[in-house]
């Protein structure tokens, strides 16, 4: 009889003290979870913060706002989960979505918000050509200039623009002339227009490729218009991977982690030589009193500095025009938009959008606008 008695006290007590195990471990977790939304909710917002600060500044700033698309998508899941918990912490998520709706925004558009066409209309499209050499290395030249003819277009700005094709006797230049009477070819840029070309001038960056260029076109209502065409600083992933390659070629083995530095370094240093192209070309956007159109291949994202820097005053074309979920740049499995179209807002927007082609790693950006 005693035995049965202290046998069930005992048993009463283990699972007196298991429960007490659970519940603390509970209380962990569950405190543990808050920690990690907070914390995720700081980097987040600083995120929305990348495109003020320049990466000669503040680079874990830079980093963070690359990595925003993995980061927003992370703030849904744990909103939904504080949702489905009914806790009070869903705010939290719910904040750090909110801070980012100029960046979602940029990327995704529920319903076009373009205006009517009023019968004067200026249609540009930007490409970066990757000198005309299509996903099966062939010549593509003749595809794009169908394209643009069918379409309609009457401004073309081209990065990584080349004059000679291989196996291709005739200049690029003066194919596209049968529809495009002027144009301005400025090293790896090209500007080719159905609009008379007024003035035009060359932008160089400091010990790079790449460049930029404006022109000052007399449009059909007399008016002029200035469109900039930009290639800004790459990435510098295939360099340093092409880089990993030749040492590797060489018989210098190079393990991930090397190549991962050699990639994260060789990504740090063009971050900064793109801000400061961002800020050689933003004076000179600052300083120009006509309507205008900037467009080109940005090798960046609507997070970052150089989107910002450059958008200035101006709007984002698939902002005023877009519909649907914007990415540009075919070689990063749909979620990176690098090239853009930014305009006046005189230059009211009609229609924004980038058909998905195989000419280059890049899609077309297509934008419609009322001339003003």
């Amino acid at each position: 009889m005693f035995f049965c008695i202290f046998a069930k006290n005992f048993r009463n007590i283990f699972i007196k003290r298991r429960n007490m195990g659970k519940l603390a471990l509970y209380k962990y977790v569950y405190f543990l979870s808050i920690v990690l939304t907070f914390g995720l909710t700081v980097i987040t917002i600083s995120g929305a913060l990348a495109g003020n600060v320049s990466p000669k500044l503040n680079m874990f700033m830079t980093v963070v706002g690359l990595a925003l698309p993995v980061l927003l998508i992370v703030n849904v899941v744990v909103l939904l989960y504080w949702l489905i918990r009914r806790r009070v912490w869903c705010i939290l998520p719910l904040v750090a979505l909110l801070a980012n709706w100029h960046y979602i925004s940029a990327t995704i558009q529920i319903s076009a918000s373009g205006e009517s066409p009023d019968g004067y209309m200026l249609k540009v499209m930007t490409l970066n050509a990757r000198n005309f050499v299509d996903d099966d290395q062939d010549d593509s030249v003749d595809e794009i200039k169908n394209f643009i003819d069918d379409e309609s277009i009457n401004v073309v700005c081209f990065q990584e623009y080349r004059d000679y094709v291989t196996g291709r006797p005739e200049r690029i230049s003066n194919f596209f002339s049968s529809i495009f009477p002027y144009r301005a070819v400025s090293g790896s840029v090209a500007t080719f227009s159905k609009f008379p070309i007024l003035a035009k001038d060359y932008v160089t960056f400091r010990e790079s490729n790449n460049c930029a260029q404006w022109v000052d076109l007399e449009t059909e209502r007399g008016k002029s218009v200035r469109v900039f065409n930009v290639h800004m600083q790459t990435t510098g992933v295939n360099s340093a991977l092409h880089q990993a390659a030749k040492m590797e070629r060489q018989g210098i083995p190079v393990d991930n982690g090397q190549r991962a530095a050699m990639v994260t370094n060789r990504m740090g240093y063009e971050y900064i030589r793109r801000a400061e192209q961002a800020d050689i070309l933003s004076d000179i956007v600052k300083e120009t009193n006509v309507p205008m159109v900037l467009c080109g291949d940005f090798n960046d994202t609507p997070a970052s500095y150089t989107y910002k820097r450059l958008k200035g005053r101006m709007k984002d074309g698939f902002k005023s025009a877009g519909k649907g979920y914007m990415y540009t740049y075919r070689g990063a499995k749909g979620w990176a938009r690098i090239d853009y179209i930014f305009h006046s807002e005189s230059l009211g927007g009609v229609r924004y959008y980038s058909p998905e082609k195989d000419w280059s790693d890049h899609n077309p950006v297509i934008m419609e606008m009322n001339l003003p």
